[in-house]
């Protein structure tokens, strides 16, 4: 799928400010290429018209996941500060480091679990491979039947089972908990290669004691998802989420009575 421009501004902007609380930052600062895009996407013959346009299509694609831009900016003054400090850094390594594998993928997993630490309630488990503790098979196994999976949930090879994030909900008791896997993918968007994963995450699933049929896997990309995914995504064996999707919900949430 072809991705809204907007979001390379948004990634440039949160790269010049990372380490920062305020900067300048005009439409004239952007690559040539990237000026152009934006004055095709949003229909704009000036620079600093499709610029203004796409941080308040930003503005928008937040609020709809009921969150904010890590930052705040002056129209006229083109000065931005930092509101989000965790999330511009995010955005600013993930940028750098998108689709490389080793140690820089399995900080992105890192990250989004402490993003998603954020605002989640319950526990969440980051115990993809490569971990710090409980490297060899066994005392994974171990570990994984702590929280409600068989002792055959893995198989001889596997290092992970496809399971990089485990989220368990503040309701029931393991074993009966539900069990939430949300898959990273250090990449941009790949239908293919997350629905080979969410199978693998599946079969591990389908091995927990009290779980079987209720198997729910998200699959988290270097990315961003937006209403161009409305309509594809129904019928993946997967819930595709962006880095959007990580940022903190404000207001909280509130319970809705008909």
């Amino acid at each position: 799928m072809r991705r809204n421009p907007a979001f390379d501004l948004l990634e440039s902007i949160c790269v010049e400010l990372a380490g920062y609380k305020e900067q300048v930052i005009d439409e004239q600062a952007l690559p040539a290429d990237l000026r152009e895009k934006l004055r095709t996407k949003f229909n704009e013959t000036a620079d600093g018209a499709a610029f203004d346009a796409a941080l308040e299509w930003l503005r928008a694609h937040f609020a709809a996941r009921r969150s904010v831009l890590p930052f705040e900016w002056n129209q006229i003054t083109r000065e931005f500060s930092v509101t989000d400090d965790m999330l511009v850094s995010f955005i600013a390594a993930a940028k750098n480091g998108r689709s490389v594998g080793g140690p820089t993928a399995k900080q992105f997993e890192i990250q989004s679990t402490r993003l998603l630490a954020r605002k989640l309630t319950g526990e969440l488990h980051s115990v993809g491979d490569p971990r710090q503790a409980k490297k060899d098979h066994r005392a994974f196994v171990k570990y994984l039947m702590t929280l409600g999976f068989e002792k055959k949930c893995l198989e001889a090879k596997d290092k992970d089972g496809g399971l990089d994030i485990l989220w368990l909900p503040p309701l029931g008791a393991v074993p009966i908990r539900p069990v939430v896997v949300l898959q990273c993918k250090n990449s941009y968007f790949n239908e293919g290669e997350a629905t080979k994963s969410a199978g693998r995450a599946r079969r591990t699933l389908s091995r927990h004691s009290h779980i079987h049929g209720h198997e729910l896997v998200y699959a988290v990309f270097n990315d961003y998802i937006d209403e161009q995914f409305i309509g594809p995504a129904c019928g993946w064996t997967f819930v595709p989420l962006g880095i959007s999707d990580l940022a903190l919900i404000t207001p909280p949430d509130a319970a809705v009575f008909l």
